[in-house]
């Protein structure tokens, strides 16, 4: 069974990452729209159209179950999609505001998105569900993905904190029982921001789980599991910056660019 996974760049390989620790097995094609990320500043209209040409891109490799791995793309194209590909089962990506919710912990929470996310209807809608005494703050982040996909990442960390930093300078973080990661790319820095807040008793959650297990629900529906890996990595754009991140993330799991 061929499995597709789409992001705009690297933060859909975290989320494949940590699926294939939870017992993902299959070939897979994984597509980085490296030609036209970030999406987070772009207009609703133009994303919808780079879903629908990448997500075709990966239905004529053959894939029966497509991720986009990427909250800026589900948030504003994945009903696009869904009617556009009756036969594909699409699997969207979402903040795991319920998660935190659920946890009734009497705290504010805290989104980190991308503005287009933010601005969006359908995260909106999610938080206008939640319990009314839950107040939910939703801060743009678009400069932390680009310092993700820059391939000096590891080597500019002080940067990183740095910009995290001064996000959080805005809250008092001590009102705060949650911070949701509402990008893909976010995860990557998980460990920066725990390290940040860490003194504020935040807990910091991402849906990489959450995804997981709806896709391997839906693999199960359709058959079995491979015995192995065989993951193919498509770009839109040849970059050096993102295969040297790319090697960085993955590290000793296996893959070809096609």
């Amino acid at each position: 069974m061929k499995i597709g996974f789409y992001d705009s760049g690297l933060g859909g390989i975290k989320t494949l990452k940590d699926i294939i620790n939870m017992g993902l097995k299959g070939e897979i094609y994984f597509l980085a729209d490296t030609k036209n990320s970030p999406y987070g500043t772009k207009s609703s209209e133009e994303v919808k159209s780079l879903a629908k040409g990448n997500v075709k891109k990966l239905v004529d490799l053959g894939c029966e179950i497509i991720v986009v791995a990427c909250n800026t793309a589900t948030s504003v194209a994945i009903e696009d999609l869904r009617k556009e590909f009756l036969n594909i089962d699409i699997i969207g990506t979402e903040p795991a505001i319920k998660l935190a919710v659920d946890e009734h912990l009497h705290k504010n929470i805290l989104i980190l998105a991308t503005t287009i996310t933010a601005k969006g209807e359908k995260l909106n809608k999610l938080i206008k569900k939640l319990n009314p005494d839950v107040k939910v703050e939703i801060l743009p982040a678009d400069r932390l993905v680009k310092l993700i996909e820059d391939e000096n990442f590891l080597n500019n960390q002080k940067e990183v904190n740095s910009y995290l930093e001064e996000l959080f300078s805005q809250y008092d973080l001590d009102t705060f029982s949650h911070i949701i990661l509402g990008c893909t790319h976010f995860p990557i820095v998980k460990e920066n921001i725990e390290k940040i807040v860490k003194e504020n008793n935040i807990k910091v959650i991402d849906g990489n789980n959450g995804i997981g297990k709806n896709l391997l629900g839906k693999i199960e529906t359709k058959g079995k599991l491979e015995e192995e890996n065989i993951i193919h990595i498509v770009t839109t754009r040849k970059s050096i910056a993102f295969e040297k991140r790319l090697k960085e993330i993955l590290q000793d799991i296996k893959y070809e660019i096609m």
